[in-house]
């Protein structure tokens, strides 16, 4: 196989006919299979002294391509694949030409952008922009000129992006996924949100990475509460399909021998003091309703100015070989009297290095983030259904340097990346993920499954 990124360009002159520089192809040849998305045409291909792969209109139209860019090509015998063709799929878009993901737009622009750095045509849709019967999508595309919309085939990729499990239980959004990924087969990375308790339960088999899960239980009783609270200085109840820090309540057993709850409300802290755990639950409406909810031991995390506890998001992804890599990791500090560290809650995020040194903790604290983050994204890519392409976690560090998983997201956010310390991290979450899209398409290129849609 042979690759290249070049220009793709195309000519006025009409018939099937696709000139590649010369050192891409020596000689010309009889036909061969030019693959875009979905869309296949058959053509002569022929030598030429340009640095470029061009084609002729007729062709440019067969194939759908839209627009004329630097991208991947790859050879592969007698067949050509150009891009490759991916996608984002999400909900809310189509709603305004300017903004065709609403308040989510820039967002997805700066997803976008990558595109023309990896070299790959990159676009965002969703259900309402699919041609069903001609099996063809009305893509929305980002350039420096804005916004704009080309009708392309069936992309070669696609990175799921759907923003909530309200959304991704929905029938609509279900018979999607099953329409691109099970009866086109359209590889489909990053299928569905984690489940919190499913996590925990399979990694608590697997021995590199057991002794990161601080003690976890599921639907407990009373008792067994009771038990966490005299062996943990805290528990933590969270919802099981919970995210964002909502739901989360922290409960200590007091030297008095009361309980305090800690929790959020109203977007407020607050504190409640109860003189058993039984009041307590009835009053949080959790009494005989713990169905699904977590009760996860407390861990002694380290804290900043020795009050503020902090953990860190470590965002890994898989790259142009398909391996795990950290991407990214940033140090969050709870707000006062905080419960989490979310930056919606008063939150602050710093760079890890300046965290670890201000509390005393060794250097090899990163290095010990790291290689968690890595041990952890690669058990839970094994015994997770489906392409997973891309892990948030949120890890934590103990006052002897142990770390913690608090808790892993298939749908990490990036805002917390998006302050000037992190440009670089930045910048790898966002092109990353192409670069996977990049490594499925040679994958299916080889297997000679990508033109089976």
């Amino acid at each position: 196989m042979q690759q290249a990124v070049l220009p793709i360009c195309k000519s006025i002159s009409y018939g099937n006919i696709v000139y590649v520089p010369e050192y891409l192809f020596k000689e010309a040849v009889g036909p061969v299979s030019m693959i875009f998305g979905s869309n296949s045409a058959v053509c002569h291909a022929v030598p030429h002294h340009k640095n470029e792969l061009l084609l002729t209109k007729d062709l440019w139209e067969e194939l759908s391509i839209p627009f004329e860019a630097k991208i991947h090509v790859h050879i592969f015998g007698s067949r050509f694949l150009i891009g490759p063709l991916v996608a984002i799929f999400t909900s809310g878009v189509g709603l305004f030409p300017s903004r065709p993901v609403g308040e989510r737009s820039s967002f997805f622009s700066k997803l976008l952008t990558a595109g023309r750095q990896v070299g790959a045509y990159y676009f965002v849709f969703g259900p309402g922009q699919i041609h069903q019967e001609n099996r063809m999508i009305n893509g929305f595309f980002y350039s420096d000129e804005g916004w704009s919309q080309h009708l392309v085939p069936l992309p070669s990729v696609i990175y799921n992006q759907i923003p909530n499990r309200r959304t991704e239980k929905s029938l609509k959004y279900k018979k999607t996924v099953h329409l691109l990924e099970a009866q086109w087969k359209i590889p489909f990375f990053n299928p569905s949100f984690f489940s919190k308790w499913e996590i925990f339960r399979f990694l608590k088999k697997e021995s590199a990475v057991r002794n990161y899960l601080p003690y976890t239980a599921v639907n407990p009783g009373v008792q067994l509460i009771e038990n966490m609270l005299t062996v943990y200085p805290s528990v933590f109840f969270k919802p099981v399909g919970g995210s964002h820090g909502r739901g989360i309540l922290s409960v200590r057993k007091e030297p008095s021998g009361g309980y305090s709850c800690r929790f959020r409300e109203d977007n407020h802290p607050r504190i409640e003091q109860h003189s058993s755990l039984i009041s307590l639950l009835k009053t949080r409406k959790l009494f005989g309703r713990l169905q699904n909810t977590l009760v996860q031991q407390g861990i002694d995390l380290i804290a900043y100015d020795d009050q503020r506890p902090v953990d860190f998001r470590v965002h890994t992804n898989k790259n142009m070989e398909g391996n795990w890599v950290v991407s990214a990791i940033a140090a969050k500090i709870a707000g006062k009297q905080a419960i989490t560290t979310h930056l919606a809650y008063g939150g602050e995020v710093m760079r890890p290095e300046d965290v670890l040194m201000h509390t005393g903790l060794p250097a090899n604290g990163l290095l010990k983030l790291q290689l968690a983050a890595l041990q952890l994204s690669e058990a839970i890519d094994k015994n997770t259904a489906g392409i997973i392409g891309e892990i948030g976690f949120d890890l934590g560090l103990d006052s002897e340097g142990n770390v913690w998983l608090i808790e892993a997201n298939s749908r990490p956010g990036r805002s917390i990346f998006s302050h000037s310390i992190f440009r670089a991290e930045d910048r790898a979450t966002r092109m990353l993920p192409l670069q996977y899209a990049v490594h499925l398409t040679h994958q299916s290129l080889v297997s000679g499954s990508v033109n089976a849609h």
